[in-house]
C-alpha cells in the first residue's frame, strides 16, 4: 500500500506512503497492525436491513482468488492472495449483482482504477453492506450514507491540483492501525482500491490512495495532499469502528 505524508511532517520508516508516504508493496504495508473494521457507534440510528439499499461484498474464503476476464473464460489470467501481503482479509466490492456461469463480477484493488474481473462464486462468501462513503472534492466533505440518509459528515482534506484525488467508485480494501496514533496518519488508515492517476509509484509503493487521520489539523478541509483523503483523528477513529471492509467509496468532484 502507498499513502502520502505531509511534506512538513517528519517521515518514519513505518509511514512512507502516498497518502502519507510508506515504502509498501501493492496491497501490503509493513509495520502496522491489520484490522477487520466492524461495529457501529451510537451516532448511527437503527435501520431495518430490508429497507436499506445494500451493496454486496465478497470475502475470500480460500488461500487465493483466481481472476477471469469473463464469466466464460476457461483460464484465469491472475490470482490474488488471501490474506493480503499486509496480513489482512482479501475482500471485493461486487460490481454486478448477478451470478453468471457460477461467477461474480467484482471491482479489483489494483490498477487501473475501476477495473473489474470475474471470480468463482465458490471462492468467496457474500455479505451485504448498508453503508456508502461519499467524498466531495469541491466541498472538502466526507459523508457516510445509509440508503438516502446521511448519518455522518466531516471535513476532509483532498489532493492538491497537481496531484488530484481520483474520482470514481472504489471501496475500503484494508484497515491499518498505526504504530503511532499521533503520527502523520493518525490512529488508523484505510487503504482504498483507488490509485493515483499521476503518481504511478510513490516511495517504493504503487501509489495507492488512503483515507486516514493526520497530525496537521490545517490540512483537513484543504486541497494539500498527494491524493489521499485526510480527516481528523477523531473522525478516522469513528470510521474505523463503524465501517466494514468492502464498503463502497464514491469520490466525486
Amino acid at each position: 500500500m502507498t499513502f502520502e505524508a505531509d511534506s512538513t511532517t517528519p517521515r518514519s520508516r513505518s509511514s512512507r506512503w502516498l497518502w502519507g508516504g510508506a515504502a509498501i508493496a501493492a496491497l501490503g504495508v509493513a509495520l502496522v497492525t491489520v484490522l477487520s473494521s466492524s461495529s457501529a457507534t451510537p451516532v448511527v440510528a437503527a435501520v431495518a436491513p430490508s429497507t436499506v439499499p445494500s451493496s454486496m461484498v465478497a470475502n475470500a474464503t480460500g488461500g487465493s482468488v483466481a481472476l477471469f476476464h469473463s464469466p466464460t473464460s476457461l483460464k484465469a489470467y491472475a490470482a490474488l492472495s488471501n490474506p493480503t501481503a499486509a496480513g489482512g482479509p482479501l475482500v471485493f466490492l461486487v460490481a454486478t449483482h448477478a451470478t453468471i456461469a457460477q461467477r461474480i463480477e467484482v471491482y479489483l484493488p489494483t490498477r487501473p482504477n475501476d477495473s473489474t474481473a470475474w471470480i468463482r462464486a465458490s471462492a468467496v462468501q457474500l455479505r451485504t453492506d448498508p453503508y456508502t462513503v461519499d467524498v466531495s472534492l469541491s466541498q472538502h466533505r466526507l459523508r457516510v450514507v445509509v440508503g438516502t440518509r446521511v448519518i455522518f459528515s466531516a471535513l476532509a482534506g483532498v489532493g492538491r491540483p497537481a496531484l488530484p484525488t481520483p474520482t470514481g467508485r472504489f471501496y475500503l480494501q484494508e484497515l491499518l492501525r498505526q504504530p503511532d496514533p499521533t503520527g502523520a496518519y493518525g490512529p488508523y488508515a484505510f487503504g482504498l482500491s483507488a490509485h493515483s492517476t499521476v503518481l504511478m509509484s510513490f516511495d517504493g509503493g504503487a501509489g495507492q490512495i488512503g483515507l486516514h487521520g493526520t497530525n496537521v489539523a490545517s490540512s483537513v478541509g484543504a486541497s494539500v495532499s498527494h491524493g489521499c483523503v485526510r480527516v481528523s483523528d477523531l473522525t478516522i477513529a469513528h470510521l474505523a469502528r463503524l465501517l466494514p471492509l468492502g464498503t463502497p467509496v464514491v469520490i466525486s468532484r
